[in-house]
């Protein structure tokens, strides 16, 4: 790809890739089978001692909108910053090298981004969970739709999901400074996504371009799964947060952390320590009693309690018939409601406002 050409696209994707020949040549291919083409992508190997580099270079020889950057070890975070500081396009693409997407993924949210409004610094679509052999797992079915001034929301809960899933405009990204890669300093690695998303909505909208687009793959030892270095990460993510909005009730954040210990309880369901999971459930249900009464809370505590230890491998999606993340329709086959109580917690939260910052 010439500089002209690379110059010119407006999607530019980054991938981060750490010890990832196990799955990055599906990744990659997941990209070049997207029906939106016009795209750089940037891989950049993170001190693998495998054969991620050369899975990465065979890709970037066949086709030239690829190319691979090397570094040593220094994190998602700082591999990610390293792509953006390469990247030409309007637009940014993350995704982890582990994750799949789509063929329509980038072309649905660039049509959606026609119909935006001016101030729309990130477009984001739903997910599936996969596994190793990238079958569906969980698909969500009580679905987020927030759009527009989303702070509250994403105070909440992260609702865009994981860092495979936006589209983000290149302006805003690097006007927030990117990804914090200091986290991995402090031990706090796991909330980083979640950490840029309450930045970029504090100088933009959001908007949603529905479908479950995104093979979010769930794996054991994957940083999700350290739950004592995702609990940091989250308190320190939460305590900037609210520094910088003290404009937002306080059981607005009570009601995240129930959330997240609720969310500790089920990644500690694979733990030795059932201590460590009835401290996590209580604290959750001492935060947030009424998260019981949610649909999915029930049908989640039933399954971890009946089944302590079926862990991921035991998921499978609604119909418990495996499918393929390509075969899978990422149209929603039904929503679900959680209730009457949340759905009008939702719409409280929705129309919260937070002091806006400056591009």
């Amino acid at each position: 790809m010439t500089d002209d050409a690379a110059r010119s696209c407006p999607v530019s994707v980054l991938i981060p890739a750490y010890n990832a020949q196990a799955t990055l040549l599906q990744t990659l291919q997941s990209v070049e089978r997207q029906s939106f083409a016009d795209l750089e992508v940037i891989v950049v190997d993170d001190g693998s001692r495998d054969d991620t580099a050369r899975i990465a270079a065979d890709v970037a020889a066949r086709d030239r909108r690829f190319r691979l950057v090397r570094q040593t070890n220094s994190g998602t975070a700082a591999a990610r910053n390293a792509a953006l500081a390469q990247a030409r396009g309007e637009w940014i693409a993350p995704l982890d090298a582990d994750d799949l997407w789509h063929p329509d993924k980038l072309a649905r949210q660039v049509q959606c981004l026609k119909a935006a409004p001016p101030a729309t610094v990130l477009v984001y679509s739903w997910s599936v969970e996969i596994d190793d052999r990238s079958l569906v797992t969980c698909r969500r079915l009580d679905l987020d739709r927030f759009e527009g001034d989303t702070y509250a929301a994403l105070v909440l809960t992260n609702f865009i999901g994981n860092a495979s899933v936006p589209l983000v405009r290149r302006d805003a990204l690097v006007a927030v400074g990117g990804w914090d890669a200091s986290l991995r300093a402090r031990a706090a690695q796991g909330c980083e996504d979640w950490q840029l998303y309450l930045r970029l909505a504090e100088v933009g909208d959001f908007v949603l371009a529905p479908g479950f687009l995104i093979g979010y793959r769930q794996r054991f030892g994957s940083m999700s799964r350290q739950v004592p270095e995702m609990t940091r990460s989250y308190e320190l993510v939460m305590a900037e947060a609210k520094a910088r909005h003290p404009e937002l009730p306080a059981e607005l954040f009570r009601w995240s952390r129930a959330a997240f210990d609720f969310y500790r309880f089920e990644m500690l369901r694979d733990s030795a320590s059932t201590l460590a999971r009835l401290r996590a459930l209580l604290s959750a249900v001492r935060g947030d009693p009424q998260w019981l009464r949610r649909r999915s809370t029930r049908t989640k505590l039933k399954r971890c309690l009946l089944s302590p230890f079926d862990g991921i491998r035991g998921r499978r999606a609604a119909a418990d018939v495996p499918q393929g993340f390509y075969e899978a329709s990422p149209e929603p086959p039904l929503e679900v409601n959680e209730g009457d109580y949340f759905e009008a917690r939702r719409r409280s939260v929705s129309v919260l406002r937070s002091n806006r910052r400056t591009l």
